[in-house]
């Protein structure tokens, strides 16, 4: 059954597969924390505000104040039914004082420029923007946002994965002169509804990252990240996300 976006994450049962997880962090979101903790703790800086796109019920922002210090949060999501929960969670955590959420689409954002020293785009967000003018006005909103040397970290679906997928999108790829739309286009969602989403490569995602002036640019694929930690990881069978880190100048 084919299902808007935001319809979807208005859904009682869609909120509550993702409330299940509320206080989980992943090891490779713990690495992105840990990695954006270090990098402040070099230049002698500290978070004092950090803005979360696509909070959903408030996993992240209970999984990043574990690992990075901030004095100030700002969290939006698309739906108003996951921001209802988010802040019930909020409160179950005590962190209402420190934790402000919001509803708001990610590619009509704004924000006074410089606002914050972190911005994160995690759960795979982006794979449900699959129009590509929207996708590069939020990393645009993300670095306009973000204060000079500011991080911005994230975690999108890659289309190198299972064999199926891979295969997919391979020959999507070499079909780009025929297609209508982009080689990363893919019906994605879950419970039966399909919802449009896009899937990246890296060399895709840099290019959205760089092209909107972002530099120390890091992208790795789960089975990259796992091998360097002497992790078990299946590749063939695993979703093999693309994680990212980069900074503004």
């Amino acid at each position: 059954m084919k299902i808007e976006n935001k319809e979807f994450w208005e859904r009682e049962d869609v909120i509550h597969s993702q409330n299940k997880t509320v206080v989980n962090t992943s090891n490779y979101e713990a690495y992105l924390y840990e990695k954006a903790k270090n990098y402040f703790s070099k230049l002698n800086s500290s978070v004092k505000f950090a803005k979360i796109f696509g909070c959903g019920t408030g996993r992240e922002i209970n999984g990043i104040l574990k690992y990075v210090p901030i004095d100030s949060i700002l969290a939006t999501d698309i739906s108003e039914n996951m921001i209802k929960k988010g802040r019930e969670n909020v409160i179950s955590w005590n962190l209402q004082d420190k934790v402000k959420l919001e509803v708001a689409d990610a590619s009509k954002f704004t924000a006074k420029a410089n606002s914050f020293e972190l911005v994160t785009i995690m759960n795979c967000m982006l794979t449900y923007i699959q129009d590509r003018k929207d996708r590069y006005t939020i990393f645009k909103t993300a670095h306009d946002i973000l204060s000079p040397k500011g991080v911005l970290i994230g975690v999108v679906h890659n289309q190198v994965g299972t064999p199926q997928k891979t295969l997919y999108f391979l020959l999507r790829r070499m079909m780009k002169p025929f297609l209508k739309n982009e080689p990363g286009n893919r019906t994605t969602g879950f419970y039966g509804f399909d919802v449009s989403g896009y899937y990246f490569t890296k060399k895709d995602l840099r290019k959205h990252l760089s092209d909107n002036g972002f530099v120390n640019i890091e992208i790795k694929s789960l089975s990259e990240y796992y091998k360097e930690i002497n992790f078990k990881y299946n590749r063939l069978k695993g979703y093999n996300n693309l994680i990212f880190f980069a900074t503004k100048p």
